[in-house]
């Protein structure tokens, strides 16, 4: 599949008429996610052409993916490590930061320190003051809340075999306990 041609596409889209209205930018990315999701290698070239175009929209759900690989294998750092970069300076609107908010507090509470340091140093210090006063706050909040920390690492290892859906994750989770015990049936 040729994605480079059709991401050129979606971004003359998107600063034309989808700009407003992300929806159907979405739609359209998480189909090419969805062929290219299945061969990594493929996948990888994916995020590293969609990371940072369109104004950062899609890189929750990129991070989704490479968060979930991150579990199993630590290495993946690199490419969110690489997404959080593209996110700092991306359009930073409110809806990604709601997106991201539950992936990061979830990777921010299993990456080693060590990790985290170099993260501030190369990414967060040198990011524009909204941007380091939202990271700094988020690892705070990990620091000081670990109940809720430890819920939003909880649920997210419940999603992370699916595709992204920040609905279901966004969801108390008792009720996602019950909704996904209820698709299991």
């Amino acid at each position: 599949m040729d994605f480079v041609a059709e991401l050129e596409k979606l971004e003359d889209l998107f600063y034309g008429e989808w700009e407003e209205n992300k929806e159907p930018l979405i739609a359209k990315l998480k189909e090419i996610h969805s062929v290219v999701g299945e061969d990594k290698d493929q996948f990888n070239r994916f995020l590293v052409q969609t990371a940072e175009r369109f104004g950062g929209t899609y890189i929750p759900y990129l991070f989704w993916d490479k968060l979930s690989y991150f579990f199993d294998t630590p290495e993946e750092r690199i490419y969110l490590q690489e997404l959080l970069r593209a996110f700092s300076i991306s359009d930073f609107e409110d809806v990604e930061q709601k997106l991201m908010k539950p992936l990061l507090v979830t990777y921010f509470s299993k990456e080693k320190d060590f990790e985290l340091n170099k993260l501030k140093a190369k990414v967060i210090e040198k990011a524009h003051p909204e941007v380091k006063e939202y990271f700094v706050k988020l690892m705070n909040f990990v620091e000081k809340n670990a109940k809720a920390t430890g819920m939003y690492a909880e649920k997210f290892d419940m999603l992370k075999a699916y595709h992204p859906d920040f609905e279901l994750l966004n969801l108390p989770i008792t009720q996602l306990r019950e909704k996904l015990k209820g698709n299991q049936n």
